[in-house]
């Protein structure tokens, strides 16, 4: 079944798989969101819709409106979207349909994973020293469990670290035996995941970006799903991985059956994330009976 999928034309497989996105994690407020979902319905159900330019104008303006009615927090992956439903647009009223969505599927991945190692690399000089996955990890309460397997935390001790980070002080100054000890095991794992997160992130950059294609376009999926595989095991942000991935099949040579079967494994793999709670049932594993 899987392979029959696999096998299907890449444009159609592209675009079902952003419109699965569009109903797996629904996205805007009340008013945008049963747009969007009655859009992705049609486009999924009804074959004759799903390479229609109109169909994609309208996502793209409803997502664009979303970005810009909550501009001030909308994620990175809410602007890639729109950006992704405006090059759908655009390459389906193109000369060569697959040739232009494989383009812009590459320099999207490409420039966005490109930004992102700008930033950490340059623009945010506290990120390099650990200090983003430190704090994150203890304020997040996503990460309670994964903090407490990977980094050593115990229930106490994550729980006083995590009250000096977010006490309100008013200015308060305090001296070093003020603030908790944060156990080596855990240090590690924050710089570990840091240097870890701007290797692989870089690595992509350069692959989605480099202008030959030869040779290259192996290493792209490879280190596309090595990501997806790693990232959203831990950070439950499906709807940026499973829109990366669309965008990863779009630029998927189209005789790759066997690397696009990857990728739909990996986009199973996310729902299993987002769905069993395999980093609560390893921790409850670990502990001593």
């Amino acid at each position: 079944m899987l392979r029959q999928v696999a096998a299907m034309d890449v444009i159609d497989l592209a675009l079902r798989l952003t419109l699965l996105n569009l109903l797996l994690h629904p996205i805007g407020n009340w008013a945008i969101r049963p747009c969007i979902l009655s859009l992705a319905v049609i486009g999924l159900l009804l074959p004759g819709q799903l390479q229609r330019p109109r169909l994609w104008v309208a996502l793209t303006l409803l997502t664009g409106l979303r970005v810009i009615r909550d501009w001030q927090l909308a994620d990175n992956h809410a602007y890639l979207l729109c950006y992704w439903c405006l090059a759908v647009s655009l390459a389906l009223v193109s000369r060569d349909t697959r040739a232009y969505l494989a383009l812009n599927g590459r320099l999207l991945i490409g420039f966005a994973f490109a930004f992102a190692t700008l930033w950490k690399l340059v623009l945010s000089p506290d990120y390099l020293d650990g200090r983003f996955f430190r704090v994150m990890m203890l304020t997040d309460s996503r990460f309670t469990e994964f903090v407490q397997l990977a980094g050593g935390l115990t229930p106490d001790v994550l729980v006083s670290l995590r009250e000096f980070l977010t006490q309100h002080v008013d200015g308060q100054l305090f001296t070093t035996l003020d603030v908790p000890r944060e156990p080596t095991r855990f240090l590690w794992l924050a710089y570990g995941m840091t240097w870890w997160t701007v290797m692989l992130e870089g690595a992509i950059a350069v692959a989605f970006l480099w202008f030959v294609n030869r040779g290259i376009s192996k290493v792209r999926d490879a280190l596309l799903l090595i990501f997806c595989v790693a990232t959203y095991a831990i950070a439950t942000v499906e709807g940026f991985g499973w829109l990366l991935i669309a965008m990863g099949v779009a630029q998927c040579e189209a005789t790759r059956h066997t690397t696009r079967l990857f990728y739909l494994v990996v986009f199973g793999l996310i729902i299993f994330y987002r769905e069993v709670p395999w980093v609560d049932w390893l921790s409850a594993l670990s502990r001593p009976l």
